[in-house]
Formats: C-alpha cells, structure tokens, sequence
C-alpha cells in the first residue's frame, strides 16, 4: 500500500527537483529550453552556505515487499520551492514560487500539504503573509486557492527584466 509523506528537500533531492522543475515547465506550456539551472547550480543555491531558497519534497513510500530489503522505497511526487521576501507594507514575508504535484497523484492532497507546510514554516518565521502567482489559464489552481481563502490580488501585474533585456537595461547609464 502506497502512502506520501512532506519532508524538507536535501541535497540528494536535486536530481528529481530539477526533473519536476522541468515538467512543471511543461504543465505550464513553457518550452522546456526555458529551464535553465542545472543540478549543480541548485544544488548552490538552495544548499550552499547562503542559500536563495527553501524546499519540500512530496514523496510516495512504498512498502518494499522483498524479503532481503526491508528499506521502503520513495519516489518524489511534488515540490514548493519557496523563499524569503519582504512587504514594506506588512514586513517578513514568503513568497512560494512552484507549487508541483505529478499529474498521476494529483487530487490526493498533496498539493494542499505542501503549501500547508510553508504556510506553517511562514508563521513559524514570523511572516506577516505568503504570497504567490498563478497563471491566469490555470483554473483548476485558481479554483483551488479560492477554497483555502486565498486572496487574488488582481489589482497588481507582476513584471519582469530577464535574459538581453536585463542586461542591455542593467549596462545604460541613466541620465
């Protein structure tokens, strides 16, 4: 009988980090090319002296049924990589960045572990909220966090300097 646990994510976990990052690149219609980091770079900034971010893994354990093996086996199911941010309004804040659950074990709760997690570990730091995005075709996720009482802050559009663009703007002087 299969069952899933929350746990935080370890070095260990990078390979099936990067391998969920990159199919919930596909969930969300992104190129696949558009994953950039690699094991190594994750493995830095989410496990390194100073890290950039925080990590839970959802996993399936089995239990091993062989009889010379008596370690269950697990399998990564889900990911919230999240981190700190900070509200000049309301102060310490997080802010959840993916919230993934493979397609097969989806509607099993897990995703609504997970965010219950880091909804535990922001109270546990003291943040005043947590926020995140979604993509406004998602329904299913909109839906979703409508039932938590989530707030959508429809009234702000994210924007974002990335790739050429950062850099050309980064080098201009300003006059």
């Amino acid at each position: 009988m299969a069952t899933w646990q929350v746990r935080m994510a370890t070095t260990e976990d990078v390979p099936e980090i990067l391998r969920m990052i990159t199919d919930l690149a596909v969930f969300e219609k992104q190129p696949e090319s558009r994953v950039k980091p690699t094991e190594e770079e994750i493995r830095r900034d989410g496990f390194g002296e100073t890290p950039w971010f925080s990590c839970l893994i959802a996993e399936e354990v089995n239990p091993n049924e062989e009889k010379n093996c008596s370690l269950p086996t697990k399998k990564a199911v889900g990911y919230a990589l999240f981190f700190n941010i900070y509200s000049t309004w309301e102060g310490r804040s997080l802010y959840l960045q993916d919230l993934y659950v493979d397609s097969a074990f989806r509607g099993k709760g897990i995703g609504k572990e997970l965010l219950r997690r880091v909804a535990q570990i922001a109270v546990e730091k003291g943040c005043a909220r947590l926020d995140w995005g979604v993509l406004y075709w998602n329904k299913i996720a909109r839906d979703f966090y409508d039932k938590l009482g989530a707030v959508c802050l429809d009234e702000w559009r994210r924007y974002c300097l990335m790739g050429q663009g950062l850099l050309e703007f980064a080098s201009k002087e300003l006059l």
